[in-house]
C-alpha cells in the first residue's frame, strides 16, 4: 500500500474538504536565556509545543458555494470538534481564526486557510472521599455504642453480691493491659484498688470517665510520627484485646456478670483506639527521589535525610488483624453495636487500603554470604543510613553480620 493510499478524506465536523497542504508545529517550548560577557547560553524547557494544525484547504465543483457554507458553519459553531486529518488521522481540534478566498480566475472554488487548536478533554478537579476522616467519625459511633452496652449490661448486675477482693487479681490484669497499651487511661483511676474499688461501687462511672476522656482528648495518646510506629501500636493494641480474653474469670454468677461487661468495655476502648490510630494516618504523597545515591564519603558529612513511607504489606497485615478482631467482637455484639463495628470495620479497611496504594512493597531477597548492615543497605539503596531498617525489619541478632538467610526489605 503507497502513502497515497492511507491518505484519508479531510473533514471537519463531517464537511468534507480538499487539502492542498498542513503545516504543524512539533517539538519543545524552549526560552533562551543569554547572559552578558558569555559564549554560551541557558535553554529552559517549557514543556512540548503546542499543535496547532494550519491547512491549505478548498471546495470545488457546481456546489462549491453550497459547500463553502456548510463547511463555514461547521468551522464556526462553538466548542471543539472532530477532525479528520488526512495524514494524522482523526483529531479532537477547536477552529481557529481562518481565512476563506474567492477569485474570479478560479471559478468554482473557494480557498481556506484553516487552523485548528488541539483541544483535548478538560480535566477538573474532582471530589475525593477523606477516607482518615470518615474512619475518625466512626469511632465516635462505635464508642457511643460500646458506651451503651457496657450501661446496658451492668444495670442488670446485683452489686451487693460483688466484693472488691473477689475482683482484685481480675481488675488488676485489666488494668495491667490499659497500662501497656492505653497508658493514658489508667490516670483516670490512679491504682489498681481504686479502679476496682469504682468498677465494684459505681460501675456506670467507669464508661463516664472513658466518654469524658475521649471527648475532651485528654486520654488519647500523642500520635505517632511515622508510620512503622502508628502500625506497630494499633497491632499492639489489637493484641491486647485477644489477652483480655485470656484472663480467668471471677467465681460467682454476678462477679462474673460484671467482669464480663467491663471486658467488653476495654476491648472496645482498644478498638476506638485502633480506629482513631488509623484514621490519623496520612494519605502518603510519593516524594521525589534524587536520582542517584551520593558518594559514600558524601553520605558521612552530610546524612541523607531519611523518607518516611508507609510498607503496603504491613498496611494489609493491619487491616486483616483488625477486620477479624471487629468480627470477633462483633459475634456477641447487640445488633446496634454489631453495626458500629462493621461501619467502622469498612471505614478502617477504606482507609489502610488508600494509604496503601501510595506505599512501597517489599521484597525477597538472600545474601549469598554474610554481610554487615551497612554493607546491605549501601548496596541495595545507596543509602547507608537504612541499615538499621534491615536489622529491625528481619530482627537481625547483630548488625555487624547479617546472616544469608531469606530477608524481607522495602522494595525501593
Amino acid at each position: 500500500m503507497s502513502w497515497r493510499d492511507k491518505l484519508r478524506p479531510a473533514s471537519f465536523r463531517g464537511v468534507p474538504f480538499q487539502v492542498f497542504d498542513d503545516k504543524t508545529p512539533v517539538g519543545r517550548r524552549v526560552v533562551v536565556h543569554d547572559y552578558p560577557r558569555r559564549d554560551s547560553s541557558y535553554p529552559e524547557d517549557n514543556g512540548k509545543q503546542t499543535r496547532e494544525y494550519r491547512m491549505t484547504a478548498f471546495v470545488i465543483g457546481r456546489d462549491c458555494f453550497d459547500q463553502r457554507d456548510r463547511l463555514l458553519d461547521a468551522l464556526e459553531q462553538d466548542g471543539a470538534g472532530e477532525l479528520i486529518h488526512p495524514w494524522l488521522g482523526t483529531l479532537r481540534v477547536q477552529a481557529g481564526e481562518c481565512d476563506m478566498t474567492h477569485t474570479k480566475a478560479e471559478g468554482g472554488m473557494v480557498r481556506f486557510t484553516l487552523v485548528f487548536h488541539d483541544a483535548p478533554d478538560l480535566k477538573y478537579p474532582g471530589g475525593v472521599a477523606n477516607t482518615g476522616k470518615q474512619a475518625l467519625g466512626s469511632a465516635d459511633g462505635l464508642l457511643d455504642t460500646a458506651l451503651n452496652r457496657y450501661r446496658d449490661a451492668v444495670e442488670l448486675v446485683n452489686l451487693a453480691q460483688v466484693t472488691v477482693d473477689g475482683l482484685m487479681q481480675q481488675g488488676g490484669s485489666i488494668f495491667d493491659v490499659l497500662y501497656r497499651y492505653a497508658s493514658p487511661f489508667t490516670v483516670l483511676f490512679g491504682s489498681v484498688r481504686s479502679f476496682v474499688e469504682t468498677l465494684v461501687e459505681m460501675p456506670g462511672s467507669i464508661a463516664d470517665r472513658f466518654a469524658s476522656a475521649f471527648d475532651t482528648g485528654w486520654g488519647v495518646g500523642v500520635a505517632p510520627e511515622r508510620y512503622s510506629e502508628a502500625i506497630s501500636g494499633a497491632l499492639g493494641k489489637v493484641g491486647a484485646i485477644s489477652t483480655l480474653e485470656e484472663i480467668a474469670p471471677p467465681r460467682g454468677r454476678e462477679a462474673g456478670k460484671l467482669f464480663d461487661a467491663t471486658i467488653d468495655l476495654v476491648q472496645d476502648v482498644l478498638l476506638v483506639e485502633v480506629v482513631r490510630d488509623v484514621g490519623e494516618l496520612p494519605a502518603y504523597s510519593p516524594a521525589v527521589l534524587p536520582a542517584g545515591a551520593p558518594a559514600l564519603d558524601v553520605q558521612i558529612t552530610n546524612p541523607m535525610a531519611a523518607i518516611d513511607v508507609p510498607v503496603a504489606d504491613d498496611l494489609r497485615e493491619l487491616a486483616e488483624v483488625v477486620s477479624e478482631s471487629m468480627w470477633q467482637q462483633g459475634m456477641t455484639a447487640p445488633r446496634e453495636h454489631f453495626q458500629a463495628l462493621t461501619n467502622s470495620r469498612l471505614k478502617v479497611a477504606q482507609h489502610l487500603a488508600k494509604v496503601a496504594r501510595e506505599g512501597v512493597g517489599l521484597v525477597t531477597i538472600r545474601p549469598p554470604q554474610s554481610v554487615p548492615a551497612l554493607v546491605l543497605a549501601h548496596r541495595r539503596y545507596g543509602d547507608a543510613t537504612r541499615a538499621d531498617e534491615i536489622v529491625m525489619r528481619n530482627r537481625v541478632a547483630h548488625p555487624g553480620f547479617v546472616p544469608a538467610v531469606r530477608l524481607e526489605l522495602l522494595s525501593q
